[in-house]
């Protein structure tokens, strides 16, 4: 009697087992306890939903990262992409009524696929919270805390929050024609300030701030560095980021670093928004930010800030 062969599992799909389980429900416990401790209610949404729902909150380019099917009504369905929309559907609706902020939180896995960066897992454990209902500096700082307060609680000790604002390049992005934006943000993202150099030196004047803006990367002297040049129209945002430092503990602020030239999620934030970066990791370990139009999208405007943590990041790098 033969037998056939057991099929591999799909690529970026997961066997844990032992210790590399523990890791991450001891992670996961820890994690919730701590967003319970400061008021953030947990939700479990379903692992599936309509894929339209991700497509309100992410845009069309979230379909071609989807893992869809079909259901038996011939309804196209897909795994959770992210926590985030699923969060803004229940504020929508189960909580329609409550009283504002809402803090909710949650932790489970997330599916995606994400060719562009190659191996990534496409199954991710995560744990995140979102503030919804309450707008300006106080609910940043909230946010950025809770970041630096999660990876702390998991034992992480040497980490970096690279943290922006939109509102520093929308100004001079909104100035580039719409047929080279693209191609601009393309050489923002990858740092590449001769490429940027030869789109931009006959392009609009108001443009011109993209040759210096996007490469202030430092400390609380870049923020002041940048004033000194940035146009009009980055100055709040620029402002706010300095207020933002102010109000941070000197062990917060050890954490903290101003990437002025993050381009990507453009669309999706509307003020802060940051990456975490952990020694010995080769991805970012969390992110999150500032997001006022998406509870729009699904018929409750509110603000909304919000951060994601990737614990089976951190579970390996604890293995």
């Amino acid at each position: 009697m033969t037998f056939r062969s057991i099929a591999p599992i799909p690529p970026g799909a997961l066997d844990l087992t032992g210790d590399a389980v523990r890791r991450r429900r001891t992670l996961q416990r820890t994690a919730l306890a701590t967003l319970e401790a400061r008021g953030y209610e947990e939700l479990s949404p379903p692992t599936f939903e309509y894929e339209e729902i991700f497509l309100r909150a992410g845009g069309p380019d979230v379909a071609e990262r989807c893992l869809r099917f079909q259901d038996l009504d011939g309804r196209t369905l897909a795994l959770r992409y992210d926590f985030t929309a699923s969060v803004a559907r229940v504020a929508a609706t189960t909580f329609a009524q409550a009283p504002l902020p809402l803090r909710l939180c949650y932790s489970g896995k997330i599916y995606r696929q994400e060719p562009e960066r190659g191996a990534r897992p496409r199954e991710v454990l995560q744990v995140g919270a979102e503030l919804l209902g309450a707008s300006g500096l106080e609910a940043d700082l909230e946010i950025v805390r809770l970041a630096i307060t999660l990876l702390r609680e998991a034992g992480v000790t040497q980490f970096q929050l690279n943290l922006g604002h939109v509102g520093v390049l929308a100004g001079a992005l909104a100035a580039v024609p719409a047929a080279g934006r693209s191609e601009v943000r393309r050489w923002i993202d990858r740092k590449d300030r001769g490429s940027l150099a030869r789109v931009l030196t006959d392009g609009p004047v108001a443009a011109r701030a993209l040759l210096e803006l996007p490469f202030v990367i430092g400390r609380r002297s870049a923020l002041e560095r940048a004033a000194e040049t940035a146009p009009a129209d980055a100055q709040a945002a620029l402002a706010h980021l300095r207020a933002l430092d102010d109000a941070l503990t000197p062990a917060e602020r050890e954490h903290v670093v101003y990437d002025l030239g993050e381009v990507r999620g453009l669309e999706y934030y509307t003020g802060i928004q940051f990456e975490l970066f952990v020694a010995g990791a080769g991805r970012a370990a969390g992110a999150g930010g500032r997001y006022d139009d998406l509870m729009g999208r699904f018929g409750t405007p509110m603000p909304a800030v919000g951060v994601a943590i990737d614990l089976d990041l951190l579970a390996e790098l604890d293995a």
